[in-house]
């Protein structure tokens, strides 16, 4: 399998919103309240001129296999720039070839990233991707993430 990272293209909309949408389901359910409206607005913002996030789609013959959300951010304590691997997924009937650690490979070996490390987060007891994490040379960092929420969401949600 031969598999290809390139950037978000406008045409790739409606694959990626479904992909989103299966990042945010589990057990056939949906644990946020992800949207197509909010995959437009993400669309929009880190395809804007300026931004410092990218859209990656995994492609494999032509055909869509995944997605990624890397955000770039400069880091005081490791003196560079930090990429944020804010989503990633990979459709369920490409999973166990290999692609999340070819795109690791990739983002390590592309100059383009400028980054110093890379970070991620997962859901608490999410094993088998802890040990992936794991695996691709992830380690548990000392400190904790939190989060503050301002404002309210658009669409009163």
């Amino acid at each position: 399998m031969e598999i290809k990272f390139r950037d978000y293209r406008p045409t790739d909309f409606d694959e990626l919103a479904e992909m989103v949408l299966g990042l945010y389901t589990k057990d056939g359910k949906q644990t946020s309240h992800m949207n197509r409206e909010k995959v437009a607005v993400s669309v929009e913002k880190l395809t804007a001129e300026g931004s410092s996030g990218q859209l990656i789609i995994f492609e494999n013959s032509g055909e869509i296999a995944g997605y990624a959300i890397v955000n770039r951010f400069w880091s005081n304590e490791f003196t560079g720039q930090i990429g944020y691997i804010d989503e990633l997924f990979v459709k369920p009937k490409f999973r166990s070839h290999r692609i999340g650690a070819q795109f690791f490979e990739h983002l390590s070996s592309n100059p383009v990233m400028d980054c110093v490390a890379f970070m991620l987060e997962t859901v608490q007891g999410n094993n088998e991707a802890i040990r992936f994490y794991k695996k691709q040379g992830f380690e548990t960092h000392h400190n904790h993430l939190m989060f503050k929420k301002i404002g309210v969401e658009k669409n009163g949600e």
